[in-house]
């Protein structure tokens, strides 16, 4: 039987999940549970100045791409336990590093351990199972979205995004990161819509030049 659990947001707030008493039938203490595991779930994705991810045929430019696979980017993983990511981003992006991934896939039955990482059907298995399989031991989990698969965690305990910025880089006609900046609103307007605010906005690349915008829930 599993032990309680914990999904811990960066604020400190909780969703409570699976778990069992603490006490047996008689009264006594049950001696074999464990400490609730504790994850801190994290956003990471990186844009161009116009708000862009990827061209309108959703294929990622190589200075952009160049960009992500750069130590400044790539330096803000190495504390993570394991990184969540989209089918393409996996695809586009070689673990060089060979981190744990898990890569949401429709086509994954639940949770599926192949070549290149775990593949999780969300459909089919809770976010707490799978991270109690991935990381027992819990620790930062990094979220490097898309569209997709931001959409998805903001919706499920994300409570904080840091968004990577390429100053000198734009794309025409590119795909936004969320669709309701395709209405000519800005992710900064969007997030703030969302109920986050802007935290921190600092530069991790002087000579691209990137920046860096840490947005929490209020």
């Amino acid at each position: 039987m599993y032990p309680s659990m914990r999904i811990y947001r960066s604020d400190n707030l909780c969703l409570e999940g699976f778990g069992r008493n603490s006490e047996s039938v008689r009264g006594e203490r049950d001696e074999d549970v464990r400490p609730a595991a504790k994850w801190d779930l994290q956003g990471y994705v990186m844009t161009c100045r116009n708000d862009c991810i990827a061209t309108g045929a959703s294929e990622l430019p190589a200075t952009l791409n160049d960009l992500i696979s750069g130590k400044a980017f790539q330096k803000l993983f190495d504390t993570c336990t394991v990184i969540i990511l989209g089918r393409n981003a996996h695809e586009a992006m070689p673990n060089t590093k060979g981190r744990t991934r898990v890569i949401l896939s429709s086509e994954a039955t639940a949770l599926e351990h192949k070549e290149g990482g775990w593949w999780w059907n969300p459909s089919q298995m809770p976010l707490e199972n799978m991270l109690r399989m991935v990381a027992p031991s819990g620790g930062k989990v990094a979220i490097n979205g898309g569209r997709t698969t931001l959409t998805y965690f903001l919706q499920n305990e994300l409570n904080t995004l840091h968004v990577g910025r390429a100053e000198s880089v734009a794309i025409k006609d590119g795909l936004k990161l969320f669709a309701a900046s395709d209405r000519l609103i800005s992710l900064d307007e969007v997030l703030r819509g969302c109920g986050m605010e802007l935290t921190e906005r600092k530069l991790i690349d002087l000579k691209a030049p990137i920046s860096l915008s840490t947005w929490q829930h209020d």
